[in-house]
């Protein structure tokens, strides 16, 4: 057992009332009283405990933080820049993944809201309103959502322009030609992903192609999800003259199916992802992608929750950042303007 505020308050010749106001930092305490028990605790090696000062105080300075896939390089690099805004401010982030479960995620948000954390960044597992987020709003628990919104949840969010970002792409596609192009995208109950789906269609609209079903691919969240449905298409007897992938698990996932099923791009399939991290560079061709600032994201999510945590009570917000397109070598030739 570690030293007690009741041994402090015996040593010092204090009631451990007192004691207690004075190591918790609350309430008046004498200033002779107060050397007298800082003497003492400083002699005994007494430590504060992290919980009772939260109880004493209603703050804990913990901040829980939920993501889908936490081996998902975009969350990792999100979460660092989530994590040194707040740590900045002397706040401690408690992490969670939730696997894209819905279930998961609400006993990870009770777990934290058990913990009294003084605020949650979640990224929500669906689009829908869900009751453990929307109790949260209810009981004025500062949360805000980054990278995808809940419909009809008054909650601070940010995210990109994921429309506007896919569908960028694809009209690069089909300025250079071409007009069988695959989809491979995990599903559209997640709102990012059904965002950058609608980004897809939203071209082959505006450029009067139908789209062919048969290329669009949806499947699960994970690299081998990607895997599986990238081959399935591209194992058709007409298979797509590019593909676009809705983020960089299904790149990676795509382009170990083109490696097994010896297709090189972009001479035989050429390729966009949505996504730009470090590896995209360093394979050959290099991927043209749909850059999102994922620090931004991060900092903005930390920014708007430490404005919540000190009492702002505006309206929610909704920061979309734009994207960003950067053409490389997996595309081929270069765009017909």
């Amino acid at each position: 057992m570690g030293v007690t505020v009741k041994d402090v308050a015996q040593a010092a010749g204090v009631s451990q009332a007192t004691a207690a106001r004075a190591l918790g930092g609350y309430g008046y305490v004498s200033p002779t009283s107060r050397r007298l028990i800082e003497d003492a605790a400083r002699s005994m090696g007494y430590r504060r405990h992290a919980v009772a000062r939260a109880l004493a105080s209603n703050v804990t300075h913990t901040v829980g933080l939920v993501v889908s896939d936490i081996e998902n390089p975009f969350f990792a690099t999100a979460a660092r820049a989530l994590s040194d805004t707040l740590e900045s401010e002397g706040y401690t982030i408690l992490l969670a993944n939730s696997d894209e479960d819905l279930d998961r995620e609400e006993r990870l948000v009770e777990a934290f809201r058990a913990r009294r954390v003084d605020g949650l960044v979640v990224v929500p597992s669906v689009a829908t309103k869900t009751p453990h987020l929307s109790d949260l709003v209810s009981a004025e628990i500062p949360l805000v959502l980054f990278d995808r919104p809940v419909r009809g949840l008054k909650a601070d969010v940010v995210l990109v322009d994921n429309k506007e970002g896919a569908k960028t792409a694809v009209e690069h596609l089909l300025r250079l030609g071409h007009q069988r192009i695959g989809l491979v995208s995990d599903p559209p109950e997640i709102s990012s992903s059904g965002e950058r789906i609608a980004g897809y269609r939203a071209a082959h609209e505006e450029a009067g192609i139908p789209v062919d079903e048969r290329l669009v691919v949806l499947t699960g969240s994970t690299q081998a999800d990607g895997y599986r449905g990238a081959k399935q298409l591209l194992e058709r007897a007409k298979r797509p003259s590019a593909i676009f992938t809705a983020n960089n698990m299904m790149s990676v996932g795509t382009l170990l199916a083109l490696r097994d099923l010896a297709l090189h791009v972009p001479r035989d399939v050429a390729m966009v992802g949505f996504d730009d991290l470090e590896w995209t560079t360093l394979i050959e061709p290099a991927l043209t992608v749909v850059r999102q600032p994922v620090h931004d994201i991060g900092r903005h999510a930390g920014t708007r929750l430490l404005a919540r945590m000190n009492g702002d009570r505006s309206p929610p917000r909704r920061i979309r950042l734009p994207t960003e397109f950067i053409v490389r070598g997996s595309c081929g030739e270069t765009e017909k303007r």
